[in-house]
């Protein structure tokens, strides 16, 4: 397909079109542009919608244009953190991920959407786990903060 060439060759660009001198390790423009205080993240979170798009406008499943979703924004926001966001975007590559989930839907669509439903439920579960510890720790925090104040 010369769409999803197209976009592996953006995918590519953003994410590993350049090799850091002395390492084997790749970065590409979302990393540099990660680098810029504020915006950065962001502007790179952008353009890496751009291939969801292209993919939505494929015909491409919902719940596959979901699993690519959570790889930007889980790009964006631990990218965010200074020093190790830098760090975590060389290594995590989210658009070269979204453009292999592209490439196996149409190489097998059935087994992309299961694959895909059965890693939303498991992000999902992890978030709610998560959640459920934070509050759990609150209460536990606000009671003893209680208990030791009267």
């Amino acid at each position: 397909m010369d769409k999803l060439k197209k976009l592996e060759q953006l995918a590519r660009l953003l994410d590993s079109s350049f090799r850091i001198p002395g390492t084997s390790l790749q970065m590409g423009l979302d990393s540099l542009i990660g680098l810029i205080p504020g915006i950065g993240d962001t502007t790179g979170g952008i353009l890496s919608t751009y291939i969801i798009w292209q993919a939505a406008r494929m015909g491409v499943p919902k719940v596959v244009l979901m699993r690519m979703g959570i790889n930007v924004v889980f790009d964006a926001i631990l990218g965010a953190i200074p020093v190790v966001g830098d760090i975590f975007d060389i290594t995590f590559k989210a658009n070269r991920k979204n453009v292999q989930l592209l490439s196996n839907y149409y190489q097998s669509p059935r087994a992309a959407v299961e694959r895909d439903t059965v890693s939303i439920a498991l992000i999902a579960a992890s978030i709610m786990v998560v959640i459920g510890l934070v509050i759990w720790l609150t209460v536990k925090l606000l009671a003893w903060l209680f208990h030791a104040i009267g």
